[in-house]
């Protein structure tokens, strides 16, 4: 018992900084409040030996040739973009009130409001590369929220501040697990649209190629773009430089086959991406251990 008090106590701690550290920035515009957020929480993560060292672990399994010069470069780009990220997604309520901030191109574009005209839904796919978010902010001011699906935290206190600024970027946000998949299904059924990120390790996935490198990979989002006839289509928020405008691009509609297949195509394609600005990849994550 006196052990699990001293992890809820922990949690209450971590979640009141946190807490005090978002409240605090609220007195800044939202501008000045990303890029001074964004700069602390990027020095820490480019700093400290925890994140950089798993950043660099990462770097040397996909570009084992890489030159310590260059993971340097990517390691500070990493902070920069995750810090400024991570303190946007956090005031979502802000930022949603800057559209000139997101540029938008792709065909994939015409082809989720084609399906939307016709009552259909449709599944966005993406992973943690840029500002991840930005494709729901824009979308939900043209009047159509995405949902999304989220990872609940160790430290359930954190839902608090997080869930509520995912709604802000488009409802509903589903939980991942049994409950939240048949609440999503029923969404996409009614003909609502979601947001759902492939790059996290799913231990219940298929063995696919990312990068080079077998990484499990859940083939959800294909599946159900099969069975609901969805197009599936791959969306992409990237960063300009060190600023706070994003590009949002949306790229064709991954052709129906099968969801191994599928799903191995939307690999590929950040695989593309992260291999032309790797500064933009959130490489924190432990992707490819099985």
């Amino acid at each position: 018992m006196p052990e699990v008090l001293s992890r809820k106590t922990r949690y209450k701690l971590q979640y009141a900084v946190i807490w005090a550290f978002l409240r605090c920035g609220r007195i800044l515009p939202f501008p000045m409040r990303v890029k001074l957020g964004g700069a602390l929480l990027g020095f820490a993560i480019a700093h400290l030996k925890t994140p950089r060292g798993r950043i660099e672990s990462n770097l040397q399994r996909i570009f084992p040739e890489m030159s310590a010069e260059e993971r340097e470069e990517i390691v500070n780009a990493v902070g920069k973009n995750f810090g400024k990220s991570f303190i946007e997604v956090l005031n979502n309520d802000s930022s949603i009130k800057y559209p000139e901030l997101r540029h938008v191109s792709g065909p994939g574009l015409l082809a989720l409001r084609e399906a939307q005209a016709s009552g259909r839904g449709a599944i966005l796919v993406s992973g943690h590369f840029g500002q991840w978010d930005a494709a729901r902010l824009f979308l939900k001011a043209e009047g159509t929220d995405v949902g999304a699906v989220y990872r609940p935290s160790n430290n359930t206190y954190f839902d608090r501040l997080f869930v509520p600024q995912i709604e802000n970027a488009g409802r509903p946000a589903f939980s991942s697990g049994r409950r939240g998949t048949l609440e999503m299904v029923r969404h996409i059924r009614a003909g609502g649209v979601v947001a759902i990120l492939l790059d996290q390790r799913f231990h219940d996935g298929e063995k696919l190629d990312f990068m080079g490198q077998p990484a499990m990979t859940s083939t959800a989002a294909a599946s159900m773009a099969l069975k609901y006839d969805l197009p599936m289509i791959p969306v992409y928020c990237t960063r300009r430089g060190n600023s706070l405008h994003i590009d949002v691009e949306f790229e064709e509609p991954i052709p129906h086959s099968t969801p191994t297949e599928m799903t191995q195509l939307a690999n590929d394609s950040l695989t593309r991406r992260v291999q032309e600005t790797p500064g933009q990849w959130y490489w924190l994550h432990n992707r490819w251990s099985t």
